[in-house]
């Protein structure tokens, strides 16, 4: 039986957290198999629904068996057997996964945590402009002035970038924005800092403001605050996939509180079924680009040292129990040079790039609430949010950039390559293996290699997007 969902909250301090299971049964299993009286007491008493209701089944199927094609590893789950579950009490939280967790028709169940507040986070034609240094050349930033030399540099072209978070200023003076009967709702708390991540990446060249790394680029939103009302991070990342071509941008502007056990900030893939969803996308060909996450504390979090339900080290690139999403994970340093993380910066292994984390210029009154103003700007954005936005703009300058150029567009593998090599980008103040913050592209090495013999050939994840089974319209 299959009920509507209402998302429970709880108290804690003078934060509202709000608490679901999200359970995953067996591919073959049914709710009607648990056969468990406990268990089956529990369900009963409880409000049910599929955690995926963005794709029809018939959806799902067509994506999943595009993914097979395109890409021979993928091994997907049954998305059909995800559910979630709401509890409002923590000790009932801990009590049902204790019973679902036990059950042999369960693969697996966790809480999903959310906060009501939004995580931590500041004479030329576009007045703000000169004061974008991260626009400027390498090493300070990411050398966005000189892609704009080449066609597609700004962001023009078929490149498709969808932004995934809460909440968005819909008609801010200095922006330009699409979004879709399944975009869901806009959040007014977190209105500022949707606005801030578009501005860095598309402020338009309009002689207000400043403006963006990709100032004309195709901009898409999708909220995590779902059409029916609930959030649901994996929803809208499936109806995200359902709108996205290969060779698009993902943006996950989001990380995952862990409220029962670590009490920490992670990675919105730490979260299972989060997880697939992405895996489903970089199987697809979308490049994602995933925020590593700002610790609660002045040292952040070292992802190395995160531990899943199962017990294993899934970020640890050192260890055989690694899992590989494909995404792209975003780390934040100093906006001063050499490059430094940013206290409270996750990193780890698993991280592939950085960006500025601090004294980010860019729309929006971040971290204050706007309000009913639309000409708000900020230069205080900061952390992994304003370093995955800055991540983000570079990698639809590239693609965009291939795709007027060659013809083609990267696959996410070969994104990721690139955008991590020290060839082609900026070192962190010690190396990656002493700071474990990647490094930060800087598009003028990238793209003066886009010219020389090999270049091409050496990536050979870049398709053809003339090709008919790389091409889902909107």
């Amino acid at each position: 039986m299959v009920y509507l969902f209402n998302e429970p909250v709880m108290k804690t301090g003078s934060k509202k957290f709000h608490f679901r299971i999200i359970i995953k049964l067996k591919d073959s299993a049914h709710l009607q198999m648990l056969g468990e009286p406990s268990l089956d007491d529990f369900i009963s008493s409880q409000k049910i629904d599929r955690l995926l209701t963005s794709a029809s089944s018939k959806k799902i199927s067509e994506l999943l068996n595009e993914a097979r094609r395109k890409d021979h590893s993928y091994r997907p789950p049954n998305f059909l057997n995800y559910y979630c579950i709401g509890c409002s009490e923590e000790e009932k939280v801990r009590e049902a996964l204790n019973l679902l967790n036990k059950s042999n028709e369960v693969e697996y169940a966790y809480v999903e945590t959310h906060s009501a507040s939004p995580p931590p986070g500041s004479s030329n034609s576009n007045p703000l402009e000169p004061y974008q240094w991260y626009l400027n050349e390498a090493p300070v930033g990411i050398n966005a002035r000189y892609a704009w030399q080449f066609p597609g540099g700004d962001g023009t072209g078929k490149v498709k970038f969808m932004d995934i978070e809460q909440g968005w200023i819909m008609d801010h003076e200095d922006i330009i924005i699409n979004y879709l009967p399944s975009t869901g709702f806009s959040h007014h708390e977190h209105e500022s800092h949707g606005t801030a991540v578009l501005g860095v990446i598309m402020m338009r060249n309009n002689e207000v403001g400043g403006i963006g790394i990709t100032p004309h680029a195709n901009g898409y939103l999708m909220s995590q605050w779902r059409p029916d009302g609930t959030f649901n991070t994996a929803d809208a990342i499936m109806a995200a996939i359902v709108h996205l071509n290969f060779g698009d941008i993902l943006l996950l502007e989001a990380q995952s509180f862990d409220s029962l056990y670590t009490k920490k900030v992670w990675p919105v893939e730490t979260l299972e079924a989060n997880f697939q969803l992405i895996r489903l996308a970089t199987a697809l060909g979308i490049i994602v680009i995933e925020a590593a996450g700002n610790g609660m504390y002045s040292t952040g979090n070292d992802l190395d040292d995160f531990i899943d339900h199962n017990g294993n080290n899934i970020f640890s690139r050192s260890k055989s129990c690694f899992k590989e999403s494909g995404a792209i994970m975003v780390a934040a340093a100093s906006s001063d040079v050499p490059h430094r993380k940013i206290n409270y910066s996750n990193y780890g292994s698993r991280i592939d790039c950085y960006a500025w984390g601090e004294n980010v210029i860019t729309a929006g009154s971040y971290p204050l609430l706007s309000g009913l103003a639309k000409n708000t700007y900020s230069y205080k954005f900061s952390g992994t949010s304003s370093a995955s936005a800055i991540v983000a703009g570079a990698a639809i300058a590239l693609q965009s950039i291939v795709e007027e150029k060659y013809d083609l567009r990267i696959h996410p593998k070969q994104m990721r390559l690139i955008l991590s090599d020290e060839k082609y980008g900026t070192a962190s103040k010690h190396g990656h293996l002493a700071d474990k913050i990647g490094v930060m592209p800087d598009l003028k090495k990238i793209t003066d290699h886009l010219s020389k013999p090999g270049f091409i050939k050496k990536h050979q994840g870049i398709k053809n997007i003339k090709e008919k089974k790389f091409q889902r319209r909107l």
